[in-house]
């Protein structure tokens, strides 16, 4: 063979290489931004430390309302990663002029601090690191990191009034799907029509920490993730957004049945000690559900 291609026979083209992480973070060091950028990034932690520091309390808490938020800033890194290579293409332009909002933001920013409001400072907190993109790379870079910015706000305390305002009545939706699957598992439930269940050998009672709310929270922002990064069809996007309450009801519901189940069958404590770590294993369950539902939709990467 002296490595002719007779006719007909199909040519490939060499696969481009593939660029590692090194590869990326050697490219982000070299653009004349990067040095500005992380003057910016330090000035914003230190603006906003009194936030900051209070995140590792928030995502640890026994509430569990932002259990998830711990995997918040690297899942808008990995974003970032991903849209890497349209992000480098764009010309570094800054812009003297977004020194005005920013000087604007951090002004109003110590009155907002004095009054407690952490969902004022953390909408804040997003807006300044978008200026802040404007001032040191141009608008278009602005735009370009505009979704993993927007991102971080699912693991900020902005969701409190929500929290208020849906979980009683996820608290009762809740009760009623467990209900109807140990019903359907061969157990006599009784139902006192409100968030206590009663069983042979345990009673179930459903309090706020298990509403269903904390998973709605943490299924939306895992369904976002894939959103943006598997580039699904329009209808596809909205299919997986539409599954996220769905979905949530029925793992709350099937996690709040098998606490039953274990309670009923081993007692107080061992009912206890599931409900404790159960929590995390639906999280798991249903960022891999998410995940096959994303295959399925047609997500090949």
């Amino acid at each position: 063979m002296d490595g002719s291609v007779t006719l007909g026979q199909a040519v490939e083209a060499p696969a481009e290489p593939r660029l590692s992480p090194r590869d990326y973070l050697d490219a982000a060091m070299r653009s004349p931004a990067f040095h500005p950028g992380l003057a910016l990034f330090l000035g914003l932690g230190f603006a906003y430390w009194n936030l900051l520091k209070t995140l590792p309390d928030l995502w640890m808490g026994n509430d569990g309302y932002y259990s998830h938020g711990i995997l918040v800033p690297f899942i808008s890194g990995y974003i970032v990663y991903r849209r890497w290579p349209h992000l480098n293409s764009l010309p570094v332009r800054p812009s003297w002029f977004a020194l005005v909002p920013l000087a604007a933001l951090l002004f109003l920013l110590r009155p907002v601090a004095a009054t407690g409001l952490q969902s004022g400072m953390s909408m804040m907190l997003v807006a300044s690191i978008l200026i802040g993109a404007w001032f040191v790379a141009g608008w278009r870079w602005a735009m370009g990191i505009l979704a993993p910015a927007l991102y971080l706000l699912f693991g900020l305390p902005i969701w409190n009034m929500a929290i208020d305002s849906y979980t009683n009545p996820l608290q009762l939706l809740s009760t009623k799907v467990a209900f109807q699957m140990l019903k359907a598992m061969g157990l006599t439930p009784i139902s006192d029509g409100t968030t206590t269940i009663y069983l042979n050998s345990y009673t179930l009672d459903v309090g706020v920490p298990c509403s269903g709310f904390k998973l709605v929270v943490a299924l939306a922002a895992f369904t976002t993730m894939f959103i943006l990064i598997a580039r699904l069809r329009p209808l596809s996007n909205f299919a997986m957004a539409c599954l996220v309450l769905p979905l949530a009801l029925f793992m709350n519901g099937l996690r709040i049945a098998m606490i039953g189940v274990v309670g009923n069958a081993f007692g107080d404590a061992a009912g206890h000690q599931f409900h404790d770590y159960s929590g995390y294993i639906m999280l798991l369950v249903c960022f891999y559900a998410l995940f096959k539902i994303a295959r399925l939709l047609g997500w090949k990467d």
